[in-house]
């Protein structure tokens, strides 16, 4: 028979959602916390930085309580991250006052959604970035290419702003997000053109040769004429 003279305890649960390709929106996915029998009990969105916090889930009995959390949205633009991150919810009782404390025993959920719709050709990828404390972190992103060989380099410089907060539990909760844009750089290549003459030679037997009175024509591979040109005249006349 339950304990009615318990009082629940309400817990927070706090993930996080990287974006590669393009930047994030708020609201664009929904997570969803599932039971054992892979009942969906709460879902929440992500914050525009990709922090996504759900609301507080009161439990009003001491236990063990295991669920999963996955990504629950569908979308023909991104690559959604199908990985399902376990979580274990300890309830305790201490003087008819519950306890709760919240582990993830694969690490806290972090899902990587990838946009398909992007026009990058050429992504990058920084070494991981590892915070032991909570707090926002501020960085600039900017090309160091120097320019040469025809190539021109994108001088602009991207904000990068990682957040990262205490879930309350113990647990760090790192998101990133691109307050000017999601960092795309454009580099255009401007070449020298090479140039060429092609040359030719026209002989004439048995009669001087007229300037002009023969014509030559350059066609590309698909027989197409690219240009015309006539003879210059010689007063020589070969036998």
């Amino acid at each position: 028979m339950p304990n009615l003279d318990l009082i629940p305890v309400d817990i927070d649960m706090t993930m996080s959602i990287i974006a590669k390709g393009a930047p994030l929106s708020m609201g664009l996915f929904t997570v969803g916390i599932h039971d054992e029998q892979d009942v969906q009990l709460h879902s929440a969105t992500n914050e525009e930085s990709g922090l996504v916090v759900f609301p507080a889930v009161r439990f009003s009995e001491a236990g063990t309580f295991n669920y999963t959390t996955r990504i629950t949205s569908v979308s023909a633009d991104w690559e959604i991250d199908p990985t399902v991150w376990p979580i274990r919810v300890d309830v305790i009782e201490s003087n008819d006052v519950l306890h709760a404390s919240v582990t993830y025993p694969n690490g806290v959920p972090t899902f990587v959604n990838k946009c398909h719709s992007a026009t990058c050709k050429g992504p990058f990828e920084f070494p991981e970035l590892v915070y032991k404390t909570p707090g926002i972190y501020e960085y600039t992103l900017k090309e160091l290419s120097e320019p040469g060989d025809g190539w021109a380099t994108d001088d602009r410089i991207v904000k990068v702003i990682v957040t990262v907060v205490d879930d309350g539990h113990g647990h760090l909760v790192a998101a990133v997000s691109y307050p000017d844009g999601f960092p795309t750089f454009t580099n255009y290549y401007h070449a020298n053109p090479a140039r060429v003459v092609i040359h030719g030679c026209k002989l004439a037997v048995g009669a001087p040769l007229p300037a002009g009175k023969f014509v030559f024509g350059l066609f590309d591979e698909e027989g197409k004429l690219i240009s015309s040109v006539t003879n210059e005249s010689h007063d020589d006349t070969d036998v």
